[in-house]
């Protein structure tokens, strides 16, 4: 008798080795997942703001203005390659940068998280941040 000649059973639970699941047909779990289901979307409207505060670290003062590392790596930089934007409205990233800028490999990272978030539902940085970092880094790549 094939699969599909067999009636169908309705589901049963089953205690596996640590999970409880609930068997079902792959039509019942294509209407859940279409009709019941939030999109990535939506989880921050579900999320209360407590959730994301409790998963972020805690503030440092050094997030709302420059060190005296990052400033002198600042003036270190060539004028026109000072990111201007980026101090004004994220002077903890710029105070990170100064703190890898002399270590290729965490700089490398650095740049590669803050200009590939895969996370869906960001804004990313503005236009004018973002392209200095691109600068930044295109720079960085040919000392």
């Amino acid at each position: 008798m094939d699969q599909r000649d067999k009636p169908s059973t309705p589901p049963e639970s089953v205690r596996g080795e640590g999970l409880d699941f609930e068997l079902t047909d792959i039509d019942e779990a294509r209407r859940i997942l279409d009709e019941e289901s939030i999109s990535q979307f939506d989880v921050a409207s579900v999320a209360r703001p407590e959730h994301w505060k409790r998963l972020r670290r805690a503030n440092l003062p050094t997030d709302r203005a420059l060190t005296g590392r990052a400033i002198d790596w600042l003036l270190a930089l060539p004028p026109t390659l000072r990111p201007q934007s980026l101090s004004h409205h994220f002077p903890r990233i710029v105070n990170a940068l100064a703190d890898v800028w002399y270590e290729p490999e965490q700089c490398r990272a650095a740049f590669d998280r803050l200009l590939r978030d895969d996370r869906r539902g960001r804004q990313g940085f503005p236009a004018a941040v973002h392209d200095e970092l691109v600068a930044m880094r295109r720079w960085k790549e040919l000392l």
